[in-house]
């Protein structure tokens, strides 16, 4: 055999192992063995790569598949993309890739369409398909559209970047988290328009939030080398680090905070940031870790405000102020967050109801007059496959229903987190105000049907499921939250 065509077989080996990975794969037809076969030859009016799949890889799939990004192979050459037809087929026509969860579905429709919407429609999808069942035909060169420009993984116009004082080690059999204290050098007022956390260790960084520290009380908590051990809000000795502004949380797959001009979050002068990040080493010494904030201010203030609301991990039944845990099947304690051993649809839905100005509430998670949604985060761990965003107003009118789904994600994968854009002027998003109530639903698998679920027991030496409540690990705890980007009109 060819060396050429050797490596593309064992290229096409390791695919082949990679496909019976991924969800909803029960097979990969391409995989039935043997040599490369000779180039096929463009048949009537078959779809050709160069003039028809190229563009459609372009638009939706090289973002991640190209060299040097997060995919596993690239698929910005013929060679590379016939080697995986079969694979593009299952997993497009299986909703799994491309990797966007949030879509309309019997119970959610959304006023609005998504910016940076990647996934493919019913057409490209079949172009995909009688591609693949062509046989792959090449087509003419001159067919194919120019060459493939990938985007910078940054935060476009980016002003400042900031990091710890030092890298930081992670090691041992428990989740960690650790705040870092870090000061931007900001000597006057400025305000963020862009923001993105770049992990240095993607191995063990398992999320992240930062926040704005505008009193700079964090500095006295931080050691030599800038950090503390933090986590579920609280600090060593029980501390308290004051008025907490929180700017993004970022998991795997997030995109940056990138804000239309005229949108930005004041940043006072001398205030400092906090970043929490939740490690996960998985029972490994670590490489070192320096995780970077790249941030893009202006001195101009701007004509909306930016506040970022994480809403959720209620493990409390609703209370006087309108939020908590709503009555779950399973509940065996009164109202409780608690997800059976081997259930495999297990449902908790929890609920938020939007406080009056003058509301204690209101001084915790405050929503401005005006405020409208940006953007949606959905978040759950490993258990989790559908989430659900709703709001019920307390007056609807013609353009801000009575009832409206924000979001929804059938298809939620741990892997492939990021956050949503409607993309619509700001004076169309949806609103908030006083008295609407705002609920998530989330819908978990516990069972060893879930691939996740098999692997934390084989790795913590168990042979059945347990219980799961609320918590911040990854493997045996849980999570239901959502990420509210709200614009408001700057007082």
């Amino acid at each position: 055999m060819p060396a050429s065509i050797r490596s593309r077989s064992v290229a096409r080996a390791s695919l082949c192992a990679l496909a019976l990975t991924l969800p909803g794969v029960a097979s990969f037809t391409g995989c039935s063995g043997g040599d490369e076969p000779t180039e096929p030859q463009v048949t009537g009016s078959s779809p050709t790569f160069h003039k028809d799949v190229e563009p459609i890889l372009q638009r939706s799939c090289m973002g991640c598949h190209s060299a040097g990004n997060i995919a596993p192979f690239s698929l910005t050459a013929y060679d590379d993309a016939r080697a995986v037809a079969a694979l593009m087929v299952q997993t497009t026509k299986a909703g799994t890739m491309p990797p966007f969860a949030v879509r309309d579905t019997d119970e959610c429709s959304t006023r609005h369409a998504w910016k940076g919407d990647i996934r493919l429609s019913d057409e490209e999808i079949s172009t995909l398909e009688a591609w693949s069942k062509a046989g792959t035909p090449k087509g003419d060169p001159k067919d194919a559209p120019a060459a493939f420009a990938p985007k910078s993984p940054g935060l476009p116009g980016m002003t400042l970047e900031v990091h710890p004082n030092e890298p930081y080690v992670t090691s041992g059999e428990q989740d960690e988290f650790r705040c870092f204290m870090i000061d931007p050098g900001l000597t006057e007022d400025q305000y963020l328009n862009g923001l993105q956390m770049v992990p240095g260790n993607h191995k063990v960084v398992h999320h992240g939030i930062i926040s704005i520290d505008p009193e700079g009380k964090s500095a006295s908590l931080a050691g030599p080398d800038g950090s503390f051990p933090c986590g579920a809000g609280e600090v060593p000795n029980g501390v308290e680090i004051g008025s907490l502004q929180m700017l993004t949380a970022w998991a795997p797959g997030a995109d940056p905070v990138d804000l239309p001009e005229g949108v930005g979050q004041l940043i006072p002068k001398g205030s400092l940031l906090m970043m929490q990040i939740h490690y996960h080493p998985a029972g490994t010494t670590a490489d070192p870790d320096l995780t970077r904030i790249q941030l893009r201010l202006t001195k101009e203030k701007p004509k909306y405000g930016f506040l970022y609301h994480l809403i959720g991990n209620f493990d409390d039944p609703v209370g006087q102020l309108g939020f908590g845990l709503l009555p779950g099947p399973g509940d065996k304690n009164g109202v409780e967050f608690l997800i059976p051993a081997d259930s495999k649809s297990h449902v908790e839905t929890e609920q938020l109801t939007i406080p009056a100005p003058d509301s204690p509430a209101a001084q915790e998670m405050p929503f401005p007059p005006g405020t409208r949604i940006y953007g949606d985060f959905l978040h759950m761990h490993y258990l989790g496959f559908d989430e659900k965003v709703t709001v019920t107003r307390a007056n609807g009118s013609p353009d801000q229903p009575k009832e409206e789904c924000l979001a929804h994600a059938p298809k939620w994968e741990f892997s492939w987190q990021r956050s949503y854009s409607y993309d619509a002027p700001i004076e169309m998003l949806p609103t908030l105000e006083p008295g609407d109530v705002l609920q998530i639903r989330c819908t978990y698998n516990n069972s060893t049907e879930n691939p996740y679920v098999v692997k934390a027991l084989k790795e913590a030496n168990m042979i059945s499921t347990i219980d799961v409540a609320y918590g911040e690990g990854s493997t045996f705890d849980e999570m239901c939250v959502a990420g509210l980007s709200l614009v408001y009109p700057m007082p």
